[in-house]
């Protein structure tokens, strides 16, 4: 999960993870950069919308004990770690265009999963 798709219960009331049961039917576990925790807590501080969905997003990654994974040594972009983190046998959740791109070009074959009509999720 990135961060944009972490913040979709704010802004519009979704259960992603009830969403997510619905839509796989097997085991999985539920992986965020440190990197995104960290674009979480300064959208928290700022003083736009961001902020109170942000705050929402925080305290869902601690009540569903989301497991964390490590940023690189070298520091990069929450986009560009989930990029190079992945395979295609993986499923990322994003509503970011630029990244779900980039992830189609890099890893053929790739799940995707989005928010639909701003009240669902589905596999893109």
């Amino acid at each position: 999960m990135d961060t944009n798709f972490l913040m979709i219960p704010g802004q519009f009331k979704v259960d992603i993870f009830s969403e997510l049961k619905r839509l796989i039917n097997e085991p999985f576990d539920v992986y965020i950069h440190e990197s995104t925790v960290g674009e979480l807590e300064k959208f928290s501080k700022g003083n736009t919308k961001a902020k109170l969905h942000a705050n929402v997003a925080l305290k869902l990654i601690k009540q569903k004990n989301l497991k964390r994974l490590a940023n690189s040594v070298n520091e990069k972009y929450t986009d560009d770690l989930i990029l190079e983190g992945v395979t295609s046998k993986d499923i990322v959740c994003t509503q970011d265009q630029v990244l779900k791109r980039r992830l189609k070009a890099f890893h053929k074959g790739i799940r995707l999963i989005t928010l639909k009509s701003k009240k669902y999720l589905n596999f893109e």
